[in-house]
């Protein structure tokens, strides 16, 4: 029987993941956010702004008033860097390098296949479990895939390619990343009436982390690993699912598994706000189908806070549609492909 990804990943040794800055702007070790972030162009209520902190990781975009307080209501997975050098003309002339070594499984050369424009996609080995890069709106890519990157390895030059962004704002937009589900190209048919482009590697099908954050806390404790930093976020919702042999995190990141997954009839995630895992618990306890256990209470409707993965109060909290869809996702089992007519077209 061929072995599963998540087993040959296994059976690699541990390797360190100390990633460096994917191109020559260091601003964010020198404390200077707003020369490290590319800012995003917003009207608040008639006002206009550039603020540097809709480049950063999070809920950091869509500013909205609700209930006469102000919240950002919109996810950005990944942290987008500015260019440090320009031509005459304003081209960005910034060379993107891999963060770390590892091997190239995907590229976008069509910047009209998806909203990231050019893109890369580098496999890393994280104790022996596989992470992602992803280095999106290039302006060149210059790597193919099965090439085996050394850190600092170049990729390709930054750009502007992709929707939404003009020379101005030209950046690369780089997401540190998990692989929900290996079967994912039977699942996307199932939902979705446009064809996918990018295989398992589709955005979807990647959920990023806080970059930066990691970078920072990594270069004040250089031990720090990455699954200790993801272990350490703080959760924002936890689901039961059931126990299921096609939910693949836990083989794929045991890392995140707390306790004995042996017996376990279901399973217990607790997921930071956006949706990012952060721990699986095995449990004892039955279950028949997904349901959400705990909520943080927040002074802002729970669907704005989860983009709507979760939706009620704290005190009774329902999986929204977002959160159905991705609970589909990452217990997919790719029989039900044959069973289910794929999505009508739009």
């Amino acid at each position: 029987m061929k072995p599963s990804v998540a087993l040959l990943f296994l059976a690699v040794p541990a390797a360190a993941f100390s990633p460096v800055l994917p191109t020559d702007n260091d601003a964010l070790f020198r404390g200077q956010p707003e020369q490290f972030y590319m800012y995003t162009d917003r009207n608040f209520e008639g006002v206009k702004s550039r603020p540097w902190q809709g480049g950063t990781y999070g809920f950091s975009r869509n500013k909205e008033r609700i209930g006469g307080k102000i919240a950002m209501t919109k996810f950005h997975e990944g942290i987008d860097v500015k260019p440090v050098r320009r031509d005459a003309s304003g081209e960005p002339l910034d060379d993107v390098r891999a963060i770390e070594s590892g091997r190239v499984v995907h590229v976008s050369k069509n910047a009209r296949d998806s909203n990231y424009g050019k893109l890369a996609v580098v496999e890393h080995d994280v104790e022996g479990t596989p992470v992602y890069s992803i280095y999106a709106h290039l302006a060149t890519v210059d790597v193919h895939p099965g090439q085996s990157l050394a850190q600092g390895e170049r990729i390709g030059r930054l750009g502007y390619t992709g929707a939404g962004i003009n020379r101005r704002r030209a950046h690369l937009h780089l997401e540190i990343a998990l692989l929900w589900h290996d079967q994912f190209e039977s699942w996307h048919p199932q939902n979705f009436s446009s064809p996918n482009k990018h295989g398992i590697y589709n955005g979807i099908n990647l959920i990023g982390l806080d970059a930066a954050q990691f970078y920072l806390r990594q270069r004040e404790n250089p031990s720090l690993t990455l699954p200790q930093f993801v272990r350490q976020e703080e959760p924002f919702f936890r689901v039961r699912l059931p126990a299921s042999p096609h939910f693949q995190l836990p083989r794929r990141y045991p890392w995140l598994v707390e306790g004995d997954p042996s017996g376990a009839r279901s399973w217990v995630v607790s997921f930071t706000a956006p949706g990012f895992p952060v721990s699986i618990e095995p449990s004892p306890e039955p279950a028949t189908t997904p349901r959400v256990e705990w909520v943080a209470s927040s002074k802002f409707p729970t669907a704005k806070m989860t983009r709507r993965l979760v939706e009620g109060s704290s005190g009774s909290p329902v999986l929204g549609q977002s959160g159905k869809k991705l609970i589909d996702l990452i217990t997919w089992d790719p029989a039900r492909a044959a069973a289910s007519p794929p999505a009508p077209e739009s």
